[in-house]
């Protein structure tokens, strides 16, 4: 099973530090750019359609004092990742990983922050409705401030058939196994540290989630 074909989609989500509105754009992109026309990958992060969701943190009171505590971000985001492959007359798996890219830093939009920013790495992440670690689905975690980071990965497998003698299947004669894993309405909920006082404002930053199936 040759690897060079590759499927990618891209999402983008915002996260904003104060009530703000992210720009219009697709949330769902998929990009296929195998030769033929069986494989497939799809990525959907948050809602459908032609927005990016934002996710709002609102520092205000007492948290915004000398004795801060964590914000919890609204709303929760839900992330699909569903390879399409097709029948083969083998179980390789191709590997499919999910990254996100938080290199670019929330920055001031108004409010006095003038040229302060916070990084991505400030703001975690905890997982529900997901598969345990060793599935390949989203765990809890934390942005890294980094462009590549890997957030889940497995092998998208395929269904094949197994004939006489442990062969491959002729005309569709034998034994058939359907096999399917993807990553299905995981549930991120963002929290912000809280833990260092920045000069009042509003600030945003987009993360981008890209998946790919080589």
């Amino acid at each position: 099973m040759t690897r060079s074909r590759r499927c990618q989609a891209i999402a983008t989500t915002a996260l904003v530090a104060a009530a703000s509105l992210a720009p219009p754009a697709h949330a769902v992109i998929t990009t296929v750019t195998d030769t033929g026309s069986s494989y497939g990958l799809t990525l959907r992060v948050g809602s459908p359609g032609a927005t990016i969701d934002t996710v709002a943190f609102s520092v205000t009171g007492a948290n915004a004092g000398l004795t801060p505590t964590a914000v919890t971000g609204a709303p929760t985001i839900d992330v699909w990742v569903m390879p399409v492959r097709p029948i083969a007359n083998t179980t390789v798996a191709r590997p499919v990983t999910l990254r996100v890219d938080s290199s670019i830093a929330l920055t001031c939009q108004s409010g006095g922050c003038g040229a302060t920013t916070i990084p991505f790495s400030k703001i975690s992440w905890v997982a529900t409705n997901n598969s345990n670690a060793a599935s390949g689905d989203i765990q809890g975690g934390r942005f890294t401030a980094a462009a590549n980071q890997s957030i889940a990965s497995y092998d998208a497998n395929a269904t094949f058939c197994v004939g006489l003698l442990g062969l491959p299947c002729v005309l569709g004669v034998g034994t058939w196994t359907y096999l399917s894993r993807n990553v299905t309405a995981t549930r991120l909920q963002f929290s912000y540290d809280n833990d260092v006082v920045y000069p009042g404002g509003n600030y945003k930053g987009t993360v981008r989630f890209t998946a790919s199936m080589e």
